[in-house]
């Protein structure tokens, strides 16, 4: 397989850390890009098949995403989900960090 040299920043103290820990940085940046491209092909699937969903169905009530929610939260332990303005669930930011 051909392999693309490109140069990435990393913090002075997660490069050292990551060569004393033996580890290999490029390896481990293409398994991190890998996830990061498997994920949002995911999040695109779930977005099609959402929207052909409500196509098909109508856009949920507010009672059922106030349920949605409530249950998510239940689930979840509280506070990870909130819904977008057109009605698909999002994960809301972690303002506290």
């Amino acid at each position: 397989m051909r392999m693309a040299r490109v140069n990435i920043t990393v913090a002075d103290d997660v490069i050292a850390a990551a060569r004393a820990a033996g580890l290999n940085v490029s390896q481990v940046a293409t398994a991190a890009l890998e996830a990061e491209l498997e994920r949002r092909a995911k999040v695109a699937a779930l977005d099609a098949y959402l929207a052909e969903l409500e196509a098909e169905q109508g856009p949920a009530t507010a009672e059922e995403v106030a349920a949605a929610e409530a249950w998510a939260d239940q689930v979840l332990g509280g506070g990870a989900v909130s819904v977008a303005t057109h009605g698909r669930p999002r994960r809301r930011q972690d303002r506290s960090a």
